[in-house]
């Protein structure tokens, strides 16, 4: 069921050339790729952390506050699963210029979005209350490290995932899917990565475009596979890649993924909160990347193919939990 679930998630409905990510990212792990994701955070115990990295600033020589769907919405089913099934704290970094957007999005999906000490208050309670923390850096260069560092000594995750974040290449930038660079106004969450292996703690990258955090693990297949590869390729690898069609869509996976190991399908994400979040997210300020609109789409594709993909994976759930 579990090779199912990646191979679901890595439809290149999009033809972008992530199909050819896949084998190259599987023989890397011993187990399917949203298994082994998913099994970094199904022995959570109650107030632990998890990092979830996410947020593209699409447009930021416009200005810092244009931000894609795609991440947003797979970190908030995503954390909607860490709190609803182990009661524990995940932690959405991205930049600070959009973390009030990031926290609407995420709060639409269930968790109650709070500072750290009212998180660690509700975990310990009785009575359980789904929450999500918001936490970023500056865009100054030169701070990131330090800044990176503080956040890991603040919050001590127990795993990072990176959703759609742009890493950074070999010269340096950060590139779009067209090969540009879009390094203004960033701020380099790379660095968390770093700071995170060498404490041997699980990094988990998942991407659509080979821009992405944890694509430098398979430089040589993005190169071959996906357009201007060979200037776009992220140089930061994640113990496990996770190539999807969507980005989004790799967080439904590991979801799925949780919610079998757990035995609890309430961890899967439904098509009905699908439905709703693209529909919301446009509402709240994030665009379609590919479009530039804010329109109640993602990458390009319309609510009903999202709707229907998430429909495949819990159907894939129930039946793994029969």
């Amino acid at each position: 069921m579990h090779e199912l679930i990646d191979r679901i998630v890595n439809l290149d409905i999009g033809n972008r050339g992530v199909a050819g990510l896949y084998g190259p990212a599987r023989a890397l792990t011993d187990e399917p790729l949203c298994l082994a994701a998913a099994r970094s955070l199904a022995a959570l115990k109650p107030g632990e952390r998890v990092f979830i990295l996410t947020g593209s600033l699409t447009r930021s020589a416009v200005n810092d506050r244009i931000a894609e769907n795609d991440g947003p919405i797979g970190a908030a089913v995503l954390a909607r699963a860490i709190t609803l099934g182990f009661n524990a704290v995940p932690v959405i970094l991205a930049d600070r210029s959009i973390l009030g957007t990031l926290g609407r999005m995420t709060e639409l999906a269930g968790p109650n979005v709070m500072p750290l000490e009212e998180a660690e208050i509700a975990t310990a309670l009785p009575r359980f209350t789904g929450v999500a923390v918001m936490d970023g850096i500056s865009s100054d260069e030169a701070a990131a490290p330090a800044e990176c560092k503080a956040l890991m000594e603040k919050y001590a995750p127990k795993a990072v995932v990176s959703v759609e974040r742009a890493g950074l290449t070999a010269d340096g930038t950060y590139r779009n899917m067209l090969g540009q660079d879009y390094t203004e106004g960033r701020a380099k969450l790379d660095h968390i990565i770093g700071v995170a292996a060498a404490a041997g703690i699980p990094t988990i990258g998942i991407g659509d475009g080979g821009n992405e955090i944890g694509m430098g693990a398979v430089k040589e297949a993005v190169r071959a596979h996906i357009p201007h590869g060979e200037v776009l390729c992220s140089e930061v690898a994640t113990d496990v890649l996770i190539p999807s069609g969507v980005s989004n869509w790799g967080c439904y996976g590991v979801a799925a993924s949780l919610a079998i190991l757990a035995g609890n399908p309430r961890l899967a994400h439904t098509a009905e909160l699908e439905r709703r979040l693209i529909e919301s997210s446009a509402a709240v300020g994030l665009v379609d990347g590919t479009t530039g609109m804010l329109d109640p789409t993602v990458d390009g594709l319309p609510v009903a193919v999202h709707a229907g993909l998430v429909e495949m994976l819990h159907n894939v759930v129930q039946r793994a939990l029969r």
